[in-house]
């Protein structure tokens, strides 16, 4: 399989992981791969659509933000672009078990939510001391 993988949450955080998954992307020749995830604990238990949105309108948001984040980076039909199922392990297993076999991960230091003071996000920090290729955590801009 091989490439690099980069997870992307709508953060400027990952927006920097991405230009910089791109370019390293055209510097090897490789394909890189624009990984969203929707976690599903946000889409169950049935109820939660009381006041939630549904898995489907999840998968909608998450693919236009994909390629909106995707165009605004100056990726184009270059970059393949997924929308992952968290399966209630979070965004940090689904993206480890999407770079299985890939020859990067590439993370921002910091996504959308958790502590702002943290120098590295939940996810990074998952990554770094799991995953079974090299990582790149890349600093917010």
């Amino acid at each position: 399989m091989g490439g690099i993988v980069v997870g992307m949450d709508g953060s400027n955080g990952s927006a920097q992981a991405l230009k910089w998954a791109l370019e390293e992307g055209r510097l090897r020749g490789g394909e890189v791969r624009a990984c969203f995830v929707v976690d599903r604990i946000y889409t169950e238990p049935e109820w939660a659509s009381l006041i939630i949105p549904s898995a489907d309108e999840l998968l909608r948001e998450g693919k236009r933000l994909l390629a909106d984040a995707v165009t605004k980076a100056g990726g184009g039909e270059d970059v393949r672009q997924e929308v992952l199922i968290g399966e209630g392990h979070g965004p940090a297993k689904a993206l480890l078990d999407a770079a299985t076999g890939a020859d990067m991960l590439v993370v921002g230091s910091r996504g959308r939510g958790g502590f702002q003071g943290l120098l590295l996000g939940s996810v990074s920090q998952q990554v770094l001391h799991h995953a079974k290729c090299p990582v790149v955590v890349v600093p917010a801009a």
